[in-house]
């Protein structure tokens, strides 16, 4: 049986890290989607959810994933987070994604703010 490493370099991982985690998979999705509605055809919008995608995963790994050597430093860092998800809001919202829009903007703003990583 193993055992979860101990000691000051232990990493522990708690409830808000996995909503964040979960918020960050949700905006991934809702990017898809949007891109999907927003495509004009089927090829089009594969092309435009696969790019909106590419774009989110290519911001966050640059400058607010945690080992990105170009991370924004705190606290600017919980303001481009909380940027990021209006973006991603705005974007579902104008896809016809309202409700989902606006639910992961509050979620992921309050847990940005709460979890100050």
């Amino acid at each position: 049986m193993s055992q979860a490493p101990q000691g000051p370099d232990a990493q522990r991982i708690g409830p808000l890290d996995v909503l964040a985690f979960a918020c960050e998979l949700a905006a991934l999705v809702l990017l898809a989607l949007a891109g999907w509605a927003l495509g004009d055809g089927w090829w089009r919008g594969l092309v435009l959810a696969v790019a909106l995608v590419a774009v989110a995963v290519w911001f966050w790994g640059r400058w607010l994933a945690p080992n990105s050597p170009h991370r924004v430093a705190l606290p600017q860092r919980l303001w481009v987070k909380r940027a990021f998800y209006v973006v991603v809001g705005v974007v579902g919202a104008l896809a016809g994604y309202p409700l989902w829009a606006l639910v992961l903007v509050f979620v992921a703003g309050a847990l940005t703010g709460w979890r100050r990583d």
